[in-house]
């Protein structure tokens, strides 16, 4: 341990030991510490709701394409084809079905009483760092300790900085901003920091370095990722909430996106906040006390976490071996089995995190989770989870596997052509098995299957479009009603644009993952970067590739034209990348285009933490920031 890194730990209390052993998977594990749940019956009765529906659709959809393809009989490509069309539309389905729920069935939001000395808790805020930028992750605390000092609450909260850096240029910065904001705040509330030596195992091991040397006195820990911001108002509602529910061992907030400062980040910003929490109160309904966890913004019971949550290795090595990455999924499935119920409280606002501000950098974010959430198909199989655990890990691993279901059945559209004389590959006989002879599929059959797919896509959206409305007709949170319906239509008409770019780069990464190409741990560039046109072309070969390959077959008249629109999004991936990357123009864009109520009316933390989007320090024409290293 070198001195810097000892005079870090002097910025620790105390050590309080608590155990924290890693769990068998291949035994079932039940905590002796946890209550009995009192089951909600409903919860079963809005699982079958929300699943029935969408295994009926999917069915549907099987049934259709099997009629086409039945006359001359199935042969393996077509079984191929009908099996990709079940496994992709499913999710799709799923997606409808759990909006379709939160429209109409979710649950009222009933406050917990605010806890009394009796039920008093001590909370420890978490914030893991990782070669983050430190002026701005210690300004958001700065910004939570002084929210939290003002307001009365029974419970007594510490923050926790848990550094993991590298750098020791930006340790030495933290510790200096660590030191800066412990003297000039005379406060109650106690702040700490401490830098790992050694950062094995990554943030999992970062959390479990905390609670085996000091979390023995904390009942509870919120966690916070360096991007994380949440109100007073919120803090202590998770705190009075978990007091209240001794059965309850998480309970995860919905983070809201904010800090968009480009056209891509506003895209993602818009609809996290006017479609996510229509979907987050559908996956509540059939969750119940089997919910999820986000690995941030949310608050865990400590002894139970470090009772039931301890993860093993998995073996082998390469991307899907060795320290389990997508911990968080895991962590809850675990705790679920062990006895404990775990929450979700879809309806508690002012929880807030950041989104990559460019497609290059939320790509190279989303191989990271692609990595992860595969290494939960070896999980499964765990003794004792509950089904919906289960369910929840297989789902996170589908995200991406579905792209690849989706591509596949791109290909064989594209082999399909325009007829059984116009296609790309002309040899379709009898003789050769691989190949079907097509089924003539005229333009109206084509059509409706295209108008079926686009409407399960758009209904979630739809179904959020009209809950926004029913419940504020005005929109004034959105910038009125005319702006937010063209924001809406923006949304929409964009999203269409970089699904195939996106659904490119989920099947690079799921193959990359299966051949076992680690990502490794690179820090998040929250701020954004600017590439030159070289780094934007290295990227996006694949998507360019692809997008130019069905444009010549466009061309010779030997692939239907519905894949015109794929085409096109595909080959100009790179200049798309580019424009949506790029800093909004100060004062000649709306900020009302597809704001959010954090861009109308931020709320009081977020102004206090600076993430209210300031373009004043924009460079200015002629000017460059300098640009971070790209690693493709």
């Amino acid at each position: 341990m070198t001195a810097f890194d000892k005079r870090a730990q002097t910025n620790m209390p105390t050590p309080a030991l608590l155990p924290m052993p890693t769990q068998d998977l291949s035994r079932p594990f039940r905590d002796k510490a946890a209550p009995t749940l009192v089951r909600d019956h409903s919860t079963r009765l809005f699982r079958w709701a929300t699943f029935i529906p969408a295994i009926l659709t999917t069915f549907f959809l099987i049934i259709i394409f099997s009629d086409w393809f039945q006359s001359g009989g199935f042969n393996a490509t077509e079984i191929a084809m009908v099996a990709l069309v079940g496994f992709s539309a499913f999710w799709i389905a799923l997606s409808v079905a759990t909006g379709t729920v939160g429209l109409f069935f979710a649950k009222p939001d009933n406050p917990a009483k605010p806890a009394a000395s009796i039920n008093s808790m001590r909370v420890a805020l978490l914030v893991p760092i990782y070669n983050e930028e430190p002026e701005a992750v210690f300004r958001r605390i700065a910004a939570m300790r002084d929210q939290l000092s003002t307001l009365p609450s029974s419970h007594r909260f510490a923050f926790f900085v848990l550094s993991d850096t590298r750098d020791d240029r930006i340790a030495l910065q933290e510790s200096k901003e660590f030191e800066r904001l412990r003297r000039m705040h005379r406060h109650h509330l106690p702040i700490f920091y401490r830098r790992r030596a050694d950062n094995i195992e990554r943030k999992t091991g970062n959390i479990r370095s905390w609670i085996t040397n000091w979390g023995a006195p904390w009942d509870a820990f919120i966690t916070l990722d360096a991007d994380s911001l949440m109100s007073s108002q919120t803090i202590t509602r998770l705190a009075d909430e978990l007091a209240a529910a001794p059965d309850t061992a998480l309970i995860q907030t919905v983070p809201q996106l904010v800090s968009a400062n480009t056209l891509f980040s506003r895209i993602q910003q818009f609809s996290n906040n006017a479609y996510g929490g229509l979907l987050a109160k559908g996956l509540d309904r059939w969750s119940g006390s089997e919910g999820n966890y986000w690995g941030h913004n949310a608050i865990v019971r400590t002894l139970a976490f470090a009772a039931c949550a301890g993860l093993p290795k998995l073996s082998g090595k390469g991307a899907l071996g060795g320290t389990i990455k997508s911990h968080d999924f895991v962590e809850a499935a675990l705790l679920r089995r062990a006895g404990w119920a775990v929450r979700l409280l879809p309806d508690l606002s002012e929880s807030y995190e950041e989104t990559p501000q460019s497609m290059i950098d939320y790509v190279l974010r989303d191989r990271r989770w692609c990595q992860g959430n595969l290494q939960h198909l070896r999980l499964l199989g765990a003794a004792g989870l509950k089904s919906a655990s289960r369910f929840h890990m297989l789902q996170g691993a589908m995200a991406y596997i579905a792209s690849v279901g989706w591509f596949g059945l791109l290909i064989l559209w594209a082999l399909m052509g325009r007829s059984e004389e116009q296609n790309v590959i002309r040899y379709f006989t009898d003789t050769n098995p691989l190949f079907p002879q097509w089924p003539e599929m005229d333009a109206v059959s084509r059509l409706v299957v295209l108008v079926f797919i686009i409407a399960l896509l758009l209904t979630p959206k739809l179904f959020a479009i009209l809950d926004t409305i029913w419940r504020d007709p005005t929109c004034r949170r959105f910038g009125g009603i005319g702006n937010f319906m063209l924001s809406a239509l923006a949304e929409i008409v964009f999203s269409f644009l970089l699904a195939p770019i996106l659904m490119i780069q989920h099947v690079s990464g799921v193959f990359k993952t299966i051949i076992g190409f680690d990502t490794g741990w690179s820090p998040q560039n929250r701020n954004g970067g600017i590439y030159i046109w070289k780094d934007f072309l290295r990227f996006h070969w694949l998507e360019t590739t692809v997008g130019t390959l069905l444009s010549m077959g466009l061309a010779m008249g030997v692939i239907s034209l519905w894949l015109l629109p794929i085409a096109f999004s595909l080959i100009i991936a790179a200049p798309i990348s580019c424009l949506f990357g790029k800093p909004l123009p100060k004062g000649r864009f709306n900020p009302h285009i597809l704001a959010t109520p954090e861009t109308i009316g931020p709320a009081k933390i977020l102004v206090k933490a600076g993430n209210v989007p300031d373009r004043s320090n924009d460079p200015a024409d002629g000017e460059r920031t300098p640009r971070r290293r790209l690693s493709v």
